[in-house]
């Protein structure tokens, strides 16, 4: 008995250590996967469309995160350069930055509300690591926008 409660005593500290650490985070992985609760819309060659389902239990209703890749040509940062949608990582940025990188399994313990307005309320960067495209070992990291909004109500 001791044991099973030192083991959920330990589970909800690292839990609760994982939320924090996202919601200090300036730049935020999100790792998608083929999996039955994500999709990807993909309209050209330069934008796309990430969906992840949070919860489908309720009828017609779903909690959905939705993230944008934009049609951004030649777009410049406030110091002149370019700003790069696209990259290729090899395994070794994985390795370095697997605590910033959140998955489904992560995301659907919330509610979408509290993803928004508490998680990744803070102004970040967003990159979807797309596995499923993962080609030897690399894979494509695209900079997406956050398309849910906080709901304030009066």
């Amino acid at each position: 008995m001791k044991k099973i409660l030192i083991l959920l005593l330990i589970s909800n500290i690292v839990f609760c250590q994982k939320t924090d650490y996202i919601k200090k985070l300036d730049t935020v992985y999100i790792a998608f996967k083929n999996h039955k609760k994500t999709k990807r819309n993909i309209y050209t060659d330069n934008f796309r469309e990430y969906l992840f389902a949070l919860d489908l239990k309720e009828k017609d209703k779903s909690n959905l995160l939705i993230f944008s890749k934009p049609d951004r040509k030649n777009s410049l940062t406030d110091k002149n350069h370019p700003v790069i949608d696209t990259r290729i990582e090899n395994s070794s940025f994985l390795r370095k930055n697997k605590l910033n990188i959140v998955g489904i399994n992560f995301l659907k313990k919330f509610k979408e509300e509290y993803i928004v307005c508490e998680l990744l309320s803070k102004p970040k960067v967003f990159y979807i690591v797309d596995f499923s495209e993962k080609k030897k070992g690399n894979v494509n990291v695209y900079r997406v926008f956050l398309l849910n909004y906080c709901p304030i109500g009066e």
